[in-house]
This record gives structure tokens, C-alpha cells and sequence, in this order.
């Protein structure tokens, strides 16, 4: 008997053997982004702890008699600055604005701020603006991972007819 010599697979075996193959390749692709996924997910969920200004960071300047803690110097602004927050606070910034124009204080307090911590001798300069006008503080703190701080501007305060020391 003679055999005769075919080339090639019956298409019930190519059939399987593509089922296969294919099933394979999803299997790997899935296990690949589904990996991805729980890493990016992880790194989010870390960051967006690490960084929650709008309900761990807040701070105020305490009040005597009604009357804020914070005057104006000759040139500077002196004013108490109390952290009644949950979170570390890492620095502030300072912006003055006056009647000539504006200027900021970055890096104000660069020791931080504890939670329920308060720092009675904050000077800032505002020797170019002229008359003060408003003077915002905003607290700074640190991202995980990142040399950069960021600005918590919902915990920022903000002041007007700011008396003399």
C-alpha cells in the first residue's frame, strides 16, 4: 500500500492548534496589563494620600481679642502661624501685595510645621510693594517620590487691612 504524501496539517488540527496559540497570547497580554494596572494603581493611590490638601492640611493664625496675630512692620510682615491640621506642613509661601506691586516669599518656615504645632515669629519681607495691601500665606508639602512640593491653595489664607505692629 501506498501511502499518499500530504503536505500540510487536516484543518481540524490547524483549527485546534490556532484556538490554542491564540488563547495563549491573550493569556499573556492580560497577565502583562492587568500587572500594569495594580503598579499604576498603587503609585496613584500612594501619591493621592501623600498629597491630600483639601482635608489634612490646614492652618490659621490664631486670633486675641478678635484681632488676628499678624501686623506690619517697618517693611516686613510679622504674623503667628498655627498648624491645626492632621499632616505635616513642609514650608509656606508668602505673598504680599501692595499698592507698587506684589512679592512672594518662597520657602517660608523651611522646618515645617506639625500638626497642632505653632510658630510665633514669622517674618517676611515686603520691602517693594509699597503700601500692603493683602497678604496671602499658602502651605507647601512635599509629594512622595519628588523633589517638588506643591501648593496647598485650599488650606491658604488670606488678609486685608492688615494693622501696624
Amino acid at each position: 500500500m501506498v501511502f499518499c504524501s500530504k503536505k500540510g496539517l487536516s484543518p481540524l488540527i490547524a483549527s485546534v492548534l490556532l484556538i490554542v496559540v491564540v488563547v495563549g497570547i491573550g493569556a499573556v497580554v492580560t497577565g502583562i496589563v492587568r500587572n500594569y494596572i495594580s503598579e499604576n494603581k498603587q503609585v496613584i493611590e500612594k501619591t493621592s494620600t501623600d498629597t491630600d490638601c483639601s482635608t489634612q492640611v490646614e492652618v490659621e493664625v490664631p486670633r486675641i481679642n478678635d484681632d488676628f496675630l499678624i501686623c506690619l512692620g517697618v517693611n516686613t510682615v510679622n504674623f503667628t502661624i498655627e498648624n491645626t491640621g492632621s499632616m505635616f506642613v513642609d514650608e509656606f509661601q508668602v505673598k504680599v501685595f501692595g499698592d507698587a506691586g506684589f512679592d512672594d516669599a518662597d520657602g517660608v518656615l523651611p522646618e515645617g510645621l506639625a500638626p497642632g504645632q505653632v510658630n510665633s515669629s514669622v517674618i517676611v519681607s515686603h520691602a517693594a510693594v509699597g503700601n500692603v495691601q493683602e497678604v496671602y500665606i499658602i502651605p507647601k508639602k512635599k509629594v512622595t517620590g519628588s523633589a517638588n512640593k506643591i501648593y496647598c491653595s485650599d488650606a491658604q489664607l488670606r488678609f486685608a487691612d492688615i494693622a501696624d505692629c
